[in-house]
């Protein structure tokens, strides 16, 4: 009986492993498969751009000094020329206090030389009448006292004449150190002065020793007449006021440029905008160079990225680009438009240190009430873009004699299927003959037990 049993077992054993066997053979190979179905393809590259403003700029101060007050907050709207910070002037106050004195100095010279030299000829006329008067005296006879009372006279004035030509050299020799008489003017005069200096001494010569004592008087006063004729035919105030407003214009202009290093102090708005930062609270005192605020102008805000030289090839001014601004409620989605491609590459490192040669791009958004000055975004360059396209993976795809198949699902079983195909794609081409919407595309050919024909379902 046990005997019978046992042959029992082992048939329904055998007929179990047979059944087993029969379904494994019939049993469709589970696969991975994708159902085509129209969708949008592209072909693209992606690099990171920078939002710009055209007039966004740091402020920096020229000049080391201690500040005043800061008179904005980040966040301000400004206006061009708006104070925004205002410094010590104390030094240059006293800089342009003592330049007032000097020009009140010069104007005082100026006014004071003009009625100098108008004094001075008339005082030269006086004498030359008297000198004449005396001239005519001599015709007449004189007593010893006559005689000794004219010498006296005209020793006198041949010595005022005489110093008062040393003095007026010693102005003329001023205004020929600063250029406005010519040497041979200065010679000129200088030889007037020796020419007094020869009258004074021959008068007091000829007062004493002279034989012909009214011949020797009638010559000296001759002398000092035609020296104060030479001396009434100069131009004297000419070059005095010429010298004294030369005076006068260089302190006008050393007034300016303290005015101008006072209006420097005064820290400004370049343009419209907004003060977007404000790096000058932690200090009192700033060294002149360092920026003092960052201010972001009201005109139109473009994108700057730039795109290595290889790329530049499928880049042109007027290229549709799309912009990216992930955000945490999602991925924001803007149009673009280049409208700039650098002439000369630059040269940046990778995040890896490695150097690239890049050229920098401008994209003006088409549509923009998100995007600030500051913010980052990621460009899509689109090289390829057309919609209701069979797009097929890589992984289902394999070549026979040069030409493309693929595996298809039709009733249930593996088909082999010659393809066309068209774009390529980022790891998948367009296929635009040999499969249709709604086929189902087997991805995975490494699948054990696939083959042309085997009974197959998709997973």
């Amino acid at each position: 009986m046990k005997k019978n049993v046992k042959i029992i077992g082992v048939i329904l054993g055998v007929v179990l492993i047979l059944i087993y066997s029969v379904y494994s053979l019939v049993k469709p190979l589970d696969v991975e498969a994708k159902t085509l179905e129209k969708q949008k393809s592209e072909v693209y590259f992606i690099e990171t751009g920078i939002v710009v403003n055209p007039e966004e700029q740091h402020i920096y101060s020229s000049v080391p000094e201690t500040i005043e007050s800061v008179l904005v907050e980040e966040g301000d709207a400004v206006q061009k020329g708006q104070v925004l910070m205002t410094l010590d002037t104390q030094f240059v106050d006293h800089e342009l206090a003592a330049q007032q004195k000097i020009l009140e100095g010069y104007q005082a010279q100026l006014g004071r030389g003009e009625v100098e030299i108008a004094t001075q000829r008339d005082t030269l006329k006086g004498t030359r009448e008297s000198l004449q008067g005396q001239l005519e005296g001599l015709k007449a006879e004189m007593s010893t006292d006559g005689q000794k009372e004219l010498s006296d006279f005209i020793i006198s004035q041949s010595k005022d004449q005489y110093e008062q030509g040393l003095s007026d050299l010693a102005k003329q020799q001023k205004l020929y150190d600063a250029g406005y008489i010519s040497q041979k003017e200065l010679e000129a005069f200088q030889d007037s002065v020796n020419n007094y200096e020869r009258i004074y001494m021959e008068s007091q010569v000829a007062g004493q020793v002279s034989e012909d004592y009214s011949a020797s008087m009638e010559k000296a006063l001759k002398e000092q007449i035609n020296s104060i004729n030479q001396t009434l035919s100069r131009d004297l105030l000419t070059p005095t006021k010429q010298y004294y407003q030369a005076m006068i214009e260089s302190t006008l202009e050393q007034i300016k440029s303290i005015e101008i290093r006072r209006e420097e102090h005064k820290i400004k708005a370049p343009f419209d905008g907004i003060v977007s930062q404000v790096l000058s609270r932690n200090t009192n005192r700033i060294q002149g160079g360092e920026p003092l605020f960052f201010i972001i102008g009201n005109k139109e805000n473009y994108i700057e990225t730039t795109l290595q030289t290889r790329d530049l090839e499928t880049v042109e001014i007027g290229s549709k680009v799309k912009l990216v601004h992930h955000q945490r409620s999602g991925d924001l989605e803007l149009s673009g438009v280049v409208t700039y491609i650098g002439e000369n590459a630059i040269i940046e490192r990778s995040p890896l240190g490695v150097e690239e040669r890049k050229v920098v791009v401008k994209i003006q958004p088409e549509t923009n009430t998100v995007l600030k000055a500051g913010f980052e975004v990621d460009v899509k360059f689109i090289l390829f873009e057309a919609e209701d396209q069979l797009i097929v993976p890589l992984s289902a795809m394999y070549k026979i004699q040069d030409e493309d198949y693929v595996m298809v699902i039709r009733e249930g079983v593996a088909v082999e299927q010659k393809v066309v195909l068209g774009q390529a794609l980022t790891g998948a081409y367009v296929v635009i003959d040999g499969v249709k919407e709604g086929d189902e595309v087997i991805t995975d050919l490494d699948v054990q037990g696939l083959k042309v024909g085997k009974r197959v379902k998709k997973s």
